[in-house]
């Protein structure tokens, strides 16, 4: 299935330039009273938050190519807010004004990615106060004590107000009602959605716990930043996404869940998939590790693979692309939790990627025969209209 009118806006992979000119036209980089940086710290920041700002486009992109893969879907909006809030790890000093003269990004929620179907009148870059009525919230820290045993921050930056408009936003569209975008300065603009797998899939470029997966019930994904900066072209992009996904839409997945959900209702299944992963570094309880185990052996991590392949191959992409990032990320060492795959989980991969591969071959095959035979007709219409 192809993504009906998907593009960004203005032209490029993420639509960036426009946050750097709009520093420079502010005079951010001319302020004599502004931090001193080199190259590489600018470019570390600007191309952070561009790779978040691909990964969230992406997680749209498959929420709606993957609908007839999903068992649970609904209304799903056409565009990318971001904010500083929705840092899970917030630079402070310098390192925040450096970022902000990197990217052009503040602390207002603004219009970063929107598909072609939202009207011209909505501007990347722009800052959106609301959607339906309802006002996008700063965001808040919480305290993850967990974080202490991984050797992480445990206070962290948490946007759940902003997802939490989100959703009942995505409610009222599915009644009908279109999203109606505030803008600052009192506009309003209509967009329409588009049915697609419910759930969001997000990703921190500035994660304070870069290396952990964790699944919020039905409605929220957080894939490890280590895992989504490695990513390197659209189809990784989207397997990632797409990873996400099945967590939240599949029947398999929810079902799996709630069965291990109901062996320790102490312990949110999928907040840290530990056993599927060797050394993931967080201590559990007897019950907890056993209601993970069911999860392993019954294969939802594998099964999230082959259906993360799926939904790439469906969208019109490399079905490999999933196996080059994971094969990557082994080489290189790096802790991405759920995505450390061993050689069975590998194997699996490898054969099912042959397997879509090969489907694809017989239906460009089968495309070039029907092309072929059309051309035939079309030559012999012609030679008999021929005096």
């Amino acid at each position: 299935m192809q993504v009906q009118g998907a593009r960004l806006k203005p032209s490029g992979i993420v639509g960036i330039m426009w946050v750097l000119a709009a520093a420079a036209s502010a005079g951010a980089l001319a302020q004599s009273s502004a931090p001193v940086a080199n190259a590489f710290e600018l470019d570390l920041y600007k191309s952070r938050f561009e790779h978040e700002v691909q990964f969230r486009a992406a997680a749209i992109h498959v929420a709606w190519g993957a609908e007839t893969l999903c068992d649970h879907t609904g209304e799903i909006e056409p565009f990318v807010l971001w904010s500083m809030h929705s840092m899970r790890k917030r630079p402070t000093g310098k390192q925040e004004e450096l970022f902000k003269r990197a990217t052009g990004m503040d602390d207002k929620w603004r219009l970063v990615w929107a598909d072609e179907s939202v009207p011209d009148e909505a501007k990347i870059g722009d800052v959106v106060t609301a959607i339906n009525g309802m006002a996008l919230p700063a965001g808040s820290t919480k305290f993850e004590f967990g974080a202490v045993f991984r050797g992480n921050s445990m206070v962290t930056g948490d946007d759940q107000g902003f997802w939490d408009v989100i959703t009942k936003a995505r409610a009222q569209a599915n009644t009908g009602t279109p999203m109606t975008l505030h803008f600052e300065g009192g506009r309003k603009v209509e967009v329409s959605t588009q049915t697609g797998c419910t759930g969001s899939v997000s990703a921190s470029s500035f994660d304070s716990d870069p290396d952990k997966f964790w699944r919020q019930g039905n409605q929220r994904v957080k894939i490890p930043a280590s895992a989504m900066l490695e990513a390197r072209t659209r189809d990784e992009f989207r397997w990632l996404a797409a990873f996400g996904t099945y967590f939240q839409a599949s029947a398999n997945a929810v079902g799996k869940s709630q069965q291990a959900e109901g062996m320790s209702t102490a312990f949110t299944v999928g907040k840290i998939l530990m056993l599927a992963v060797p050394g993931a570094g967080m201590v559990l309880s007897a019950a907890e590790a056993q209601a993970e185990r069911s999860i392993a052996v019954d294969g939802i991590v594998g099964a999230a693979d082959l259906f993360a392949n799926e939904v790439v191959t469906s969208l019109g992409g490399d079905p490999g692309a999933g196996l080059k990032l994971a094969r990557r990320m082994r080489e290189l060492g790096l802790k991405t939790d759920v995505f450390e795959m061993g050689d069975f989980r590998v194997s699996s991969m490898e054969q099912h990627v042959q397997k879509l591969r090969g489907i694809q071959a017989a239906q460009e095959k089968a495309q070039r025969d029907a092309d072929a035979a059309e051309a035939a007709e079309r030559r012999a219409a012609q030679q008999k209209l021929r005096p």
